[in-house]
């Protein structure tokens, strides 16, 4: 049987972001992928996130670094990471004791300190958020050799997450390494409960034999308990003639040369990016293992991750008092408060002014989602506690202190921005998107956008050469 590689989504791939352990970077991981014509492409680094930003990007960039088109269709980023999972989160950072061997055998008696490997993949952006939580708090509170979490942790953040197995150091596969194939098997049921059945079980070949031996088990335990198979590649570099390089720098890791015979290393030059003709030369007699991998990205809304990220401001919940319904009407209360405190209530530039710019606020809301009634809340709660307890703040800078609203607020302080400094709210929005408002609306001086859009070229495209004293103007 033939395969395109349409049929197949390479779903166990690393990066540079797996420090040490992979010579891809996530750039050109994306854009090979692309080039080989898969409809996706799984980035799996191990215990971070790191390469997530970039492989949004450069699975649907048009140009590439150097600004070169690229002219190849986008395919599908899908976010996931190789996790470190291990008996409790709390064993063995917690559990300081002189001998280190003791250490490892009493903090972790598995071996290994006790960790091992889960593939997680974001299905949506609740998966996004939940992955993230999982990734922050492996670092923060389960670092032991390696950012952990464990079965409790994940329990409560397996919402919109897919997972699967990953290679041998995985908690399934090593059971069935071990013999031990009712435990691996009880672990499985338990990972596809919590995974409300958005779970799967690896298999590959890369020449190991433990690899081959527990493909039979893998398939029963399949059948038993209804869980999908998936093949997979565990990519560390991107074609078979890499291997070399990918020896030399997992020596840097341990900073071993290549010729110390216990420098680590790959046995078998197989852990590269595969495309699904080779697939099929191993797992062809089970077509069903390719095919699934394209049902598994199938699941993952990408789009759903992109809107909630891109497609607006996320911003944490300000409360508000009761009586108003919404964050602008707070914020418009507020700041007719602070027009006066300021002492600028009887002047009618400052009040269309404030006008104006309330207007841009709410109209930036109801078109694009921007929250900036919130966003200036919040900002005005920090730079208020900074106040009363003695931090020193600075007057404002850009195109914030050329707001009369944020004066109003309290956040900006210094000279009149609007008589004496002759600022430009607009730059604030950047109108040069034409996204807010219209300039008819509000009796804009004619190209008085243009004019902004130009005069920031110009100052972008040249050195800055005069001293500002550390301050920023944008």
């Amino acid at each position: 049987m033939k395969f395109s590689n349409k049929d197949f989504v390479p779903f166990h791939c690393h990066t540079t972001c797996s420090h040490f352990d992979s010579i891809i970077s996530p750039d050109k991981l994306a854009l090979t992928a692309r080039e080989m014509g898969f409809p996706a492409i799984a980035v799996t680094d191990h215990g971070n996130i790191q390469a997530w930003p970039s492989m949004l990007k450069h699975c649907k960039s048009t140009k590439d670094k150097k600004g070169n088109p690229i002219n190849l269709p986008p395919i599908k980023a899908i976010l996931g990471s190789e996790f470190y999972l291990s008996r409790s989160m709390n064993i063995g950072q917690y559990d300081k004791t002189k001998d280190k061997t003791e250490k490892t055998k009493k903090g972790q008696p598995d071996g290994r300190r006790g960790n091992r490997h889960l593939n997680l993949f974001a299905l949506n952006f609740e998966g996004y958020k939940n992955i993230c939580t999982l990734s922050q708090r492996s670092f923060t509170e389960g670092f032991y050799f390696d950012p952990r979490i464990d079965i409790d942790l994940l329990s409560k953040h397996s919402a919109g997450v897919m997972a699967s197995t990953a290679c041998l150091s995985g908690l399934v596969n090593v059971n069935l390494v071990y013999g031990r194939y009712d435990v691996a098997k009880n672990i499985a049921g338990i990972l596809n409960e919590i995974f409300d059945k958005n779970f799967f079980l690896e298999i590959m070949y890369h020449g190991i034999a433990e690899q081959k031996e527990i493909i039979p088990d893998i398939f029963k335990m399949s059948s038993e308990l209804n869980i999908p198979i998936v093949a997979t590649v565990d990519s560390h570099y991107l074609k078979k003639e890499h291997a070399d390089a990918q020896e030399v720098f997992m020596c840097m890791s341990q900073q071993k040369c290549v010729k110390d015979p216990k420098h680590l290393s790959f046995k078998h030059h197989e852990f590269y990016l595969k495309s699904a003709e080779e697939m099929g030369e191993i797992f062809g007699s089970t077509p069903e293992v390719i095919y699934n991998s394209v049902k598994m990205a199938e699941r993952v809304d990408t789009n759903d991750i992109e809107k909630n990220l891109f497609g607006g401001m996320r911003l944490p919940k300000f409360d508000i008092p009761s009586e108003f319904k919404t964050p602008h009407e707070y914020m418009e209360k507020l700041a007719w408060e602070g027009m006066k405190r300021v002492g600028w209530e009887n002047s009618p530039e400052h009040i269309a002014a404030l006008k104006k710019e309330l207007e841009d606020v709410r109209i930036a809301k109801e078109n694009n989602n921007y929250d900036f009634a919130t966003y200036f809340l919040i900002v005005m709660d920090y730079i208020q506690y900074a106040r009363n307890n003695d931090i020193f703040l600075g007057p404002g800078r850009g195109s914030g202190y050329a707001s009369v609203l944020l004066r109003c607020l309290g956040i900006t302080y210094g000279i009149d921005p609007l008589i004496k400094g002759k600022l430009l709210w607009e730059r604030f929005l950047g109108f040069d998107s034409r996204k807010f408002i219209k300039e008819s609306d509000f009796g804009f001086e004619e190209n008085i956008v243009q004019k902004i859009i130009e005069t920031e070229v110009e100052e972008d495209d040249r050195e800055l050469e005069d001293d500002l004293g550390g301050v920023d103007r944008y």
